[in-house]
């Protein structure tokens, strides 16, 4: 998939794009981009998304939401979604200032020669957000583009949205957020130093350090799968949390997130790696000492086996 970080003109000649943020690539998101790519066969022109590396209210507002899936994580999916090309803007002030029209002129039409442009049921754009479909729609009579916008997508009567998954996310609910996300929640970040302490009690576990706005699950432990780019995925058991056992080598009241890969002694610092949340298996608490931790330590990599063995399998474990 071919990928650009500024908007020039002519970067792609013909194209049918989907515009969004999607973060998270749920469903309702996939609609969208689906529909662009069925438009780009239908057309013969090459399949886009226009995107954002951060989220516009880090911007407007001043704080982002915490992101269910970083820039590296949505272009993945993108691609796996049949997308050629990205355009990945930055949300400066002067692009919060562009005009919807100068918005589609310069961008959509003048970089990506839009043909078709996808968009979700409540998307808007440009200057105090007063680009929407019906305003693209009329744009699309002069410029030479078709519109599709697509409804709001409901699962077993659930409404999907980024905002919801957010929540469930928060709560530890992983099985939940994967029905809504239709695929496991997973945060990526890069392999850091801790302080060696899981190695001395014999459960080594790589430390990840990750974006400031990336969304952690609530403390605790989990089972979960960890995927080096282009490796097979291995099972491994997540905290997420201070360490209270050891606070005074927490390193503050951040949570942090590590994971210990099971059957596996890889050297892994400073490697990219991605971790997926698919069970929460308890709350994270305060043992007496090393031996206290160590004994429940083991207890949770039993039960983290026993899941993921379980959904290897497509089975469940009883309520």
């Amino acid at each position: 998939m071919e990928t650009y970080f500024e908007a020039r003109p002519k970067l792609v000649e013909a194209s049918a794009i989907a515009l969004g943020f999607f973060d998270g690539v749920h469903p309702g998101h996939r609609v969208v981009i689906e529909t662009a790519v069925s438009e780009a066969r239908r057309l013969g022109v090459k399949a886009g998304v226009v995107t954002f590396k951060d989220h516009p209210r880090a911007l407007t507002r001043g704080q982002s939401p915490m992101l269910l899936t970083v820039i590296e994580q949505r272009l993945a999916l993108f691609e796996a979604l049949g997308v050629e090309v990205a355009l990945v803007l930055s949300f400066t002030e002067e692009l919060c200032l562009k005009s919807p029209q100068a918005y589609v002129e310069d961008v959509l039409v003048g970089a990506m020669g839009a043909r078709s442009i996808s968009v979700g049921h409540n998307h808007h754009f440009g200057k105090d957000r007063e680009g929407d479909a019906d305003l693209l729609r009329s744009l699309g009579k002069d410029l030479g583009f078709s519109v599709n916008a697509a409804e709001m997508v409901h699962i077993n009567g659930k409404e999907v949205s980024s905002s919801r998954i957010r929540s469930l996310v928060a709560e530890g609910k992983m099985q939940e957020a994967l029905e809504l996300l239709c695929h496991p929640f997973a945060v990526l970040g890069e392999v850091s130093r801790g302080d060696g302490r899981g190695r001395t009690i014999g459960v080594p576990t790589a430390n990840l350090d990750l974006y400031q706005y990336q969304m952690i699950p609530k403390k605790g432990v989990y089972a979960g799968r960890a995927r080096i780019h282009g490796a097979n995925a291995i099972d491994c058991v997540i905290n997420v949390g201070t360490r209270p056992t050891f606070k005074d080598a927490s390193g503050g009241d951040r949570p942090t997130v590590e994971a210990h890969l099971l059957d596996c002694d890889m050297d892994l610092y400073g490697k990219s790696l991605e971790i997926t949340f698919l069970e929460f298996l308890r709350d994270e608490r305060k043992f007496a000492g090393a031996e206290e931790l160590t004994a429940q330590i083991k207890e949770d990599i039993e039960k983290a086996r026993n899941f993921l063995r379980r959904d290897q399998k497509g089975e469940k474990l009883p309520a």
